[in-house]
């Protein structure tokens, strides 16, 4: 590291971010290959620290067993964003012509690849076969720049490490989850008859960034959703510039950040009297809920978590046919882990999840989530808000 590039300061230590290093290697060395390409930004951020909002381009990561740091592969304008975020060395950031990127990513690809030979001589090389932006054509483009090397498939492979919390991981996603229930608890206060649903958002968006004190929230990766009725069965609604009038429904999903580690919250508000159906939904899935936490332990499979929340949720009238949730850490979604039938992963200590139990039927919605860990015990949650509906009178 050049001490006179400006560094912001890491939220790791690089002893850490070294002992992930080390992990991935040990993978790549089991499975007999010497050099890894990732794409997911994820499980860059997860190996360097990178905090830059550019994986919506081409870019990439390089592990290989001979190198004590990761090499990072982006567009050059993005260097000052590597430099100021992540542990490894100007030398280990290698960056292609901005001139090349915006007609056609397939171009961009072909130079990432051959940046990625020009650093290994490897005969056999492991990639994220199915990473972000990797279409059918630029698929060709990369693995044609890569030469005759063997080639094997590593989606998983970095997920997979990070998918087990180290206890800074877990703190900086603690802190996340008291930003999140403040946010959450924030918005909820300014529901009121004639109150624009996007001055709802406002106010928790930022609650967001603000944070706690000390602890500001950092750039969210995805954003609140807020579906209000008469849309409240939606799932994946935001906002709109409607007042909210009385017998209003709002199912509220979001998650708070830290360094990119999230934890998100679900609770469903009603602003009048929520009918009887409702209140039975309510009481159906709560009661669910809380059925899973102790099938959600060390040793468990995400099947057998699934089959504790059916057990209880089960034969009682209300139609759910979505999973109950996923691994979550670094930009929210993990692929980590699925909780339901046919996922048979076994569960590991400090792994974390997003139990979210929605219900998204014609006529009906609602949803209750937590973000939780994995013990030898069952789940212990990060969350501390009621376990309740939200009734504005």
């Amino acid at each position: 590291m050049n001490p006179t590039v400006a560094r912001l300061p890491l939220p790791f230590e690089i002893a850490e971010f070294r002992a992930r290093l080390a992990a991935v290697q040990k993978k790549m060395s089991s499975a007999g290959v010497d050099a890894l390409f990732v794409i997911s930004q994820s499980c860059i951020t997860y190996l360097t620290g990178y905090q830059g909002n550019s994986g919506y381009i081409p870019q990439g990561m390089l592990v290989t067993l001979q190198d004590a740091e990761p090499t990072l592969i982006l567009r050059e304008m993005d260097v000052p964003c590597a430099t100021a975020t992540t542990w490894i060395s100007e030398d280990n950031i290698l960056t292609y012509d901005e001139r090349i990127l915006g007609l056609s990513s397939l171009p961009v690809w072909a130079a990432i690849g051959r940046l990625v030979r020009s650093r290994t001589r490897s005969t056999r090389l492991a990639f994220e076969r199915n990473g972000p932006g990797l279409g059918v054509d630029a698929h060709a483009a990369l693995v044609e720049s890569f030469g005759g090397i063997e080639l094997t498939n590593a989606d998983d492979w970095v997920t997979d490490i990070r998918a087990v919390k180290s206890p800074s991981e877990l703190a900086y996603m603690t802190d996340a989850a008291r930003i999140g229930e403040q946010a959450l608890l924030a918005g909820i206060s300014r529901i009121a008859v004639g109150v624009p649903e996007c001055e709802v958002a406002a106010t928790i968006v930022g609650k967001l960034c603000s944070g706690l004190p000390g602890k500001p929230g950092t750039a969210p990766t995805d954003s609140v959703t807020m579906p209000v009725t008469p849309f409240a069965n939606a799932p994946h609604l935001n906002w709109t510039n409607r007042p909210y009038a009385l017998n209003s429904q709002t199912n509220f999903e979001l998650g708070a950040f830290r360094h990119r580690y999230c934890a998100a919250v679900s609770r469903t508000v009603f602003l009048g009297k929520p009918d009887a159906r409702l209140r039975e939904i309510d009481t159906i899935v709560r009661e669910s809920f809380e059925a899973t936490l102790p099938a959600l332990r060390t040793g468990a499979s995400c099947s057998d978590a699934y089959a504790a929340f059916w057990n209880k949720f089960a034969g009682r009238g209300v139609r759910k046919e979505s999973r109950i949730g996923y691994g979550i850490g670094i930009d929210w979604s993990e692929d980590s882990y699925s909780l339901q039938r046919d996922d048979h992963r076994e569960l590991r200590a400090d792994s974390t999840l997003h139990l979210i139990i929605g219900i998204w039927e014609k006529g009906e919605g609602y949803v209750f989530s937590e973000t939780l860990r994995v013990t030898d015990h069952g789940a212990e949650t990060f969350c501390t808000l009621p376990r309740q509906l939200y009734v504005i009178d």
